[in-house]
């Protein structure tokens, strides 16, 4: 937990389980390497951890310690972390990237649809 990863707010290392934060609505999450995703019961989407690679998306390269919403949308469905990139699938079955891009140049600092005329 020494950048964040786990998101209870501090950089302290765990060697038990520990709730973050005081909320049930939690659908979904999955953990890279140094960030975790998550999605709530609501749709939104919510990030922590390190982000020097823009991994979480908030168009940022600060690492956060605890959870952050992405956005407003209310329509995240599934999402994936990897080592130093995301990936999410929204209700309507579009598909999403943000991060470091293994084989190009460049970064995606927040969500950006696969598909689009903007790749």
């Amino acid at each position: 937990n020494s950048i964040g990863q786990l998101g209870d707010g501090t950089k302290t290392d765990r060697h038990a389980p520990t709730q973050i934060g005081n909320e049930s609505n939690w659908q979904s999450i999955s953990a890279g390497s140094s960030h975790s995703l998550a999605i709530k019961a609501d749709g939104t989407l919510w990030v922590w951890g390190y982000n020097y690679y823009f991994q979480l998306g908030d168009g940022t390269r600060t690492t956060r310690i605890a959870p952050m919403q992405i956005g407003s949308e209310t329509n995240w469905q599934s999402i994936s972390a990897g080592s130093s990139h995301s990936l999410a699938i929204k209700t309507d079955s579009t598909l999403w990237d943000w991060g470091y891009k293994h084989g190009e140049s460049g970064y995606i600092s927040s969500p950006r649809l696969i598909g689009s005329d903007n790749n």
